[in-house]
């Protein structure tokens, strides 16, 4: 092969390497940005389906509350020992009763959308300013209760059966939401060394080889 030929070839080289792992890189980088969006879709879709429910709720609870009231009418026009008024006084406490469970119902999942809400809010925010984004306990906690929400208690799993402390519950959060290495750092506030100190910590209490990868294992736990 002449000179030429030779620089060719190489130059081709190059390029071939270069455009797979540009493709590679995008396709990662893709696959990271996609999969923090499908859960932001999935936490979406959860409040659509809630403010669904406390809406069939809310018509359920008017038709309780129209009953109750009038129950209550006939009851004033019943003579207290007749059969009629101890019909009309079981259909009222009946009644009376599913009248509390709607309003249980509606106030729940009116608290738990808020909730969700807040913490859907709070991850966005803190994806896109980590550094002024100074997280509460009680913060912490909702984007806790969020995660074992929508990944089948993974937090609360990890806690009871290996006895991770609170940090580890944040690094392991911030993974299931596919937060980077350099995002998790930015929230943290913390060293590239302490980091890593944090994780080989956390790979030994889920009993895991050196070799293996600890973000890729808490995504698929």
């Amino acid at each position: 092969m002449d000179l030429p030929s030779s620089w060719t070839f190489a130059l081709f080289t190059l390029c071939f390497v270069a455009l797979i792992a540009g493709a590679l890189l995008g396709f990662a980088v893709g696959f990271r940005t996609g999969g923090r969006q499908e859960r932001f879709r999935l936490v979406k879709e959860k409040l659509k389906r809630n403010k669904a429910a406390i809406c069939r709720w809310q018509k359920e609870r008017y038709e309780y509350a129209r009953q109750v009231k009038q129950l209550e009418e006939d009851l004033l026009h019943s003579a207290s020992e007749s059969e009629h008024y101890k019909e009309r006084m079981s259909d009222l406490e009946f009644y009376q009763q599913k009248l509390r469970e709607s309003e249980r119902i509606i106030t729940s999942l009116s608290v738990e959308n808020e909730c969700q809400s807040d913490s859907l809010s709070m991850l966005v925010q803190l994806k896109e300013d980590p550094l002024r984004t100074n997280l509460t306990r009680e913060e912490w906690n909702g984007l806790f209760h969020l995660t074992d929400i929508l990944f089948h208690h993974v937090l609360s799993d990890l806690k009871e059966k290996r006895g991770i402390t609170r940090h580890e519950q944040e690094i392991c959060c911030l993974v299931k939401w596919n937060f980077s290495r350099k995002e998790q750092l930015a929230v943290f506030n913390n060293t590239s060394e302490a980091l890593t100190k944090s994780k080989n910590r956390l790979k030994k209490k889920l009993r895991l080889d050196e070799k293996v990868d600890l973000d890729q294992f808490i995504r698929l736990y």
